[in-house]
């Protein structure tokens, strides 16, 4: 055929439309491929977009076809997305029935009729199963248990109470709004200290991003008792970001308990695997600070109450034995007393017998000591009266000088007591610090921000420590 019989593009289209029409004409197949370049045109609810395949190896496309659903077939996508919470975007690898099309002037395309809703939720869970499996294999601090995984986050003891905390999610994430809102106005009045860490919690390919925030909050070096993870509604598509493999492993090695409150009601993603506790919504992930908080108060009251319970008890106890004791005592001091007053009374008597009989021995022996006696006692009897006026004027002497010594030594000790007293030491610029309702020597148990008193001579100031300083006392030092 020379040059002279041609024809034109649109017939040689025409042409191949008529061919492909004949050749495949009422026939569908069921084909495999993944989703690229995908749109929906809303108005006119089309889907279009790319059926590619690629190679096991290097992930090279070696077949691609242009591919488009409407009519029944945008149904079945719609059905596809309610079943499985996934909508039918880029990246998803589908099972779909399609028809053959050619356009004369759009070319060969596919019709999409009907989607394997089964296919692709197997495809996800086996993608999912891999990364854990994965996980396991490749960090010997996540492991596999019959409850589930065991990593270095989740084996973390959470503190006594939850007070400061690191939120990871989006901007204008409802959820984070929620959360913030249930623990602020929670019924107990417990006070927290939240910190926001914006970022797209959506979207594997914004893994990266997830990831610098996570490492953002561990270089601050702010002691956070906890960090959660929210995230409100959305397609399962949405939560592939959670399934992430260096998400899932920082979480698991992440130094600070992570609580996840992302907000999917069906699967449990692998981040809420890999963390610390997991709850469905940021709500939840609120409640359970605050009733773990709560738990925390409740154990303190309870023990209070075993103590007040316990020293009553104990009082009681030694109450009884201390009135056990006094009567013991009281019976022992009487039969004591009886005891005794027999053996005087039985000594009275033998004394009295012995006593006469030596009196009236010694009353002998008097009588020739009284004669004798009476001849010296006059000359003697005025010798010692001249000795006692002698030692009297003394004594007196002594006596008055000893007295004015005492009384001049009391009014020094009395005059040094007034000096050394709190009033008077006060009066001289010196001040009393009492803290938690007790005087303070040192400034060891004193923390920055706290309460305390400085008592002065006529005033109490009532004040908040904001800073310590090693003083060396040389001011006082004269």
């Amino acid at each position: 055929m020379g040059p002279e019989n041609f024809i034109t593009l649109s017939q040689l289209n025409y042409q191949i439309h008529q061919t492909i029409s004949d050749r495949f004409k009422g026939s569908t197949f069921w084909v495999v491929a993944d989703v690229t370049s995908h749109s929906y045109k809303a108005d006119k609810k089309i889907h279009y977009f790319e059926l590619v395949e690629k190679a096991e190896k290097n992930s090279a496309i070696t077949a691609k076809m242009m591919g488009k659903a409407w009519g029944e077939g945008a149904v079945h996508l719609s059905d596809f997305e309610k079943k499985t919470g996934q909508a039918f975007t880029n990246n998803l690898h589908v099972l779909v029935k399609v028809s053959v099309d050619y356009h004369p002037l759009y070319g060969l395309s596919v019709n999409v009729l009907d989607i394997d809703v089964n296919f692709t939720l197997g495809v996800l869970e086996q993608q999912r199963n891999a990364t854990l499996a994965r996980l396991v294999s490749e960090n010997d601090f996540i492991i596999k248990t019959a409850e589930g995984y065991s990593t270095l986050n989740s084996r973390l003891k959470l503190p006594l109470a939850i007070q400061r905390v690191a939120v990871i999610s989006a901007s204008n994430s409802a959820g984070n709004e929620d959360f913030r809102h249930t623990l602020e106005h929670n019924d107990f009045g417990y006070a927290f200290q939240i910190d926001d860490y914006h970022t797209i919690v959506q979207g594997d390919n914004n893994a990266k991003l997830f990831l610098g925030k996570l490492i953002e909050v561990f270089n601050t070096g702010i002691p956070y008792d906890a960090v959660v993870i929210t995230r409100g509604g959305g397609a399962q598509s949405d939560f592939l970001i959670f399934d992430n493999y260096q998400i899932g492993r920082a979480v698991a090695k992440f130094p600070i308990p992570v609580i996840t409150g992302i907000g999917h009601q069906k699967n449990v993603s692998i981040t809420d695997l890999m963390a610390h506790t997991n709850t469905k919504t940021p709500t939840k992930a609120a409640e359970f600070i605050i009733a773990h908080n709560r738990s925390f108060e409740t154990g303190l009251l309870s023990l209070q109450q075993h103590i007040v319970i316990r020293s009553q008890q104990l009082l009681l106890r030694h109450s009884k034995a201390l009135e056990e004791q006094k009567r013991n005592i009281s019976a022992n001091a009487r039969q004591l007393l009886s005891l005794y007053r027999q053996q005087l009374a039985s000594a009275n008597q033998s004394i009295a017998a012995d006593a006469k009989d030596i009196l009236h021995e010694h009353q002998k022996k008097l009588s020739l000591k009284a004669q004798m006696a009476a001849q010296v006692s006059n000359s003697l009897l005025r010798r010692k009266r001249s000795d006692i006026e002698y030692l009297s004027e003394n004594l007196k002497r002594f006596t008055s000088g000893y007295l004015k010594g005492k009384t001049l030594d009391l009014e020094h000790m009395d005059k040094s007591i007034k000096l050394m007293s709190p009033h008077n030491i006060l009066k001289k610029g010196y001040a009393i610090v009492k803290a938690n309702g007790k005087i303070a020597g040192t400034a060891e148990n004193i923390k920055i921000g706290e309460d305390i008193e400085v008592i002065l001579h006529d005033t109490l100031l009532k004040s908040t420590v904001k800073e310590k300083i090693q003083y060396d006392g040389r001011d006082t030092d004269l």
